[in-house]
């Protein structure tokens, strides 16, 4: 029987007298105390005394290293819902899932009630022979009558430059022909975008982890070089964590968010968990890829036109420094 069915039965029969003589009451369930990156598991509230389910947590409002996989609600008896939750897990610290509010409507007013706050401890993936420090070299002895090797050394370099000096002065060299400088073209960064993308192997021929994860790491680099360079967050040094939030910070879109969060998040199971994939949840995730790129070409084309006007600018201004000088 798995847990939910056990959660569900034990309420039933277990606390049917306690929850008939209270109002309104809430539980909390989670199945594990303990996860690792990558981790999927229940979470499950259960409600009961209340005559209408108003509003209950939905994907925004769990924290930033969980993820929402799925949400079903189960009607177990006449004033008791339950509702179970299943929650991935991308962090790398322990995480505490805060307390969630739960509107109710009874017969003659509205209550919110909140849920207790739920501890999950971070499980590492690491051996035990991975923290283990190396120990230190030894130290290399050099020898001691190095300062005459050094004062030779020094000497040889004042001569060859004295040398040098001599020489430009009675041999002058033909100065080189000055080119005009040649304004680069502005590189848009979608167009950067869809050429990376249209570049990665197709997913028909990937075969084992080393394939897959070359794959994966390609997009998500992909993925983190256009916010570090439309977005001016330094995503290449960041975790998925820290590039969502300072997105949220910036003002992008929601949807924008919420893309982006889901491919760099499958990129990492497979990079730092080694979770290894199939060619459909490859093909899932290339589809999340050209997602992010359709709604980055709706919600950031003001931005990528301030910066193909900032590059013109500044290359008109290398072109003009440049006829000065000659």
């Amino acid at each position: 029987m798995s847990f939910r069915y056990y959660i569900l039965s034990f309420l039933l029969f277990g606390f049917g007298f306690t929850l008939s003589v209270n109002a309104q009451q809430i539980f909390t369930f989670v199945e594990t105390d303990s996860v690792e990156v990558g981790d999927i598991f229940e979470f499950t509230i259960v409600v009961s005394g209340h005559d209408q389910l108003l509003s209950y947590p939905d994907g925004e409002d769990f924290e930033d290293d969980l993820e929402l996989l799925e949400r079903n609600r189960y009607q177990t008896g006449a004033g008791r819902d339950s509702l179970v939750y299943r929650l991935q897990f991308f962090g790398t610290d322990d995480l505490t899932i805060a307390r969630k509010s739960i509107s109710l409507r009874s017969s003659d007013r509205d209550t919110t009630l909140y849920s207790n706050p739920v501890p999950l401890f971070f499980r590492t993936v690491l051996s035990g022979e991975d923290d283990e420090f190396r120990p230190l070299k030894p130290i290399f002895e050099f020898a001691r009558a190095v300062y005459p090797w050094i004062l030779g050394i020094i000497a040889a370099l004042l001569l060859g430059y004295l040398i040098y000096r001599h020489w430009e002065k009675f041999y002058p060299t033909d100065e080189p022909e000055k080119v005009p400088y040649s304004p680069k073209p502005f590189n848009n960064p979608l167009e950067q975008l869809r050429s990376e993308l249209k570049a990665l192997p197709d997913t028909t021929s990937l075969s084992g982890f080393g394939e897959f994860e070359s794959f994966y790491i390609k997009l998500g680099d992909s993925i983190r070089r256009y916010i570090k360079r439309v977005h001016s967050i330094p995503a290449m040094e960041m975790t998925t964590s820290e590039i969502t939030s300072s997105l949220k910070k910036g003002f992008t879109s929601p949807e924008l968010i919420a893309v982006t969060k889901k491919v760099l998040n499958s990129a990492d199971m497979v990079k730092f968990a080694h979770f290894e994939p199939t060619q459909e949840m490859a093909d899932q995730t290339l589809e999340k890829a050209g997602e992010f790129l359709t709604i980055a070409s709706k919600f950031d084309s003001e931005v990528i036109e301030s910066m193909r006007m900032e590059h013109e600018r500044s290359e008109l201004e290398k072109i003009q420094t440049t006829e000065e000088n000659e």
